[in-house]
């Protein structure tokens, strides 16, 4: 294997250097500091526990070295991000993507399918036993898989788009509510599906009557405001606190909830509501 710079010589002598014996073994020793390439000690038909672990080790290193760099490349030269910040976002989203940390819309199978298309790559490496570079591989042998690359990426590039457009939906809403004079001290939401609105004194209100407490002409002026079943009418209220009771605080519509209302939010467990609700009954 040769390397393509001293970089990359030296970050691959640091991963060899922690890597598992069985890899340290398969790697014959350099002949001096000089020398731009390493050979493996290997026979693919005798030894098929040191062949999987070099394929691994070499997907690996593709992945933690040049993979980041590649994505970086194929942000900045093929949809023409400059700002280093934007780049550095979408890489780490798309990096998490390739990673199976998350998965965005549209992405299905694809960071699945490009890794075992990779992995079969290593593969015939090993089993060629030929020559190669990074590099070289990119250029050549990766080049119907760098279309899915650029896919992939782009799924990263509309996920941070509608991130943005999350934020700036985030932003414009806490600006409404910062003017706005509270209608109630408090409300309560409980969360079954989809959430229900009850007053301080935990009777519940009607889908009518929320309705009828949205601001139509704030509506009107804010057309982002899309959801008019529970952010509208919290907005619209603008209670000094929204205790929330749900068995997830991860659900969606919730974190949007925590990151308008902030300290306002209260989250318990649907339990809490009910208890509650009970000692509300017994001070009557």
């Amino acid at each position: 294997m040769y390397f393509d710079s001293r970089e990359e010589q030296a970050c691959w002598q640091m991963r060899l250097q922690n890597s598992r014996p069985i890899i340290q073994q398969a790697v014959c020793p350099a002949e001096n500091d000089e020398q731009t390439f390493i050979s493996f000690r290997l026979e693919p038909n005798q030894d098929q526990a040191v062949c999987l672990a070099l394929i691994e080790f070499l997907f690996s290193f593709f992945s933690s070295y040049h993979l980041e760099r590649k994505i970086r490349e194929i942000i900045e030269e093929r949809y023409f991000f400059q700002d280093e910040d934007e780049v550095e976002h979408i890489a780490e989203m798309a990096m998490l993507m390739w990673e199976g940390e998350v998965v965005y819309h549209g992405a299905n199978n694809l960071p699945k399918k490009v890794r075992q298309r990779i992995l079969g790559l290593f593969q015939d490496i090993v089993s060629e036993q030929v020559p190669f570079s990074y590099q070289s591989l990119w250029n050549f042998r990766m080049r119907s898989i760098q279309d899915d690359l650029v896919a992939l990426v782009g799924i990263a590039i509309d996920e941070y788009k509608l991130e943005q457009d999350y934020q700036e939906f985030i932003y414009l809403i806490r600006g409404l509510l910062e003017v706005r004079r509270p209608l109630l001290e408090e409300v309560h939401l409980v969360y079954n599906d989809e959430f229900f609105f009850y007053n301080q004194h935990f009777q519940l209100i009607s889908k009518r009557n929320l309705a009828n407490t949205i601001d139509r002409k704030l509506m009107a002026e804010n057309p982002m405001f899309v959801d008019s079943n529970t952010i509208a009418p919290l907005v619209s209220m603008a209670p000094r606190k929204i205790f929330i009771y749900a068995e997830d605080e991860e659900i969606r519509i919730i974190r949007t909830l925590q990151k308008i209302f902030e300290e306002r939010i209260i989250i318990a467990h649907p339990r809490s509501f009910a208890e509650r609700v009970r000692e509300a009954g017994d001070t009557r």
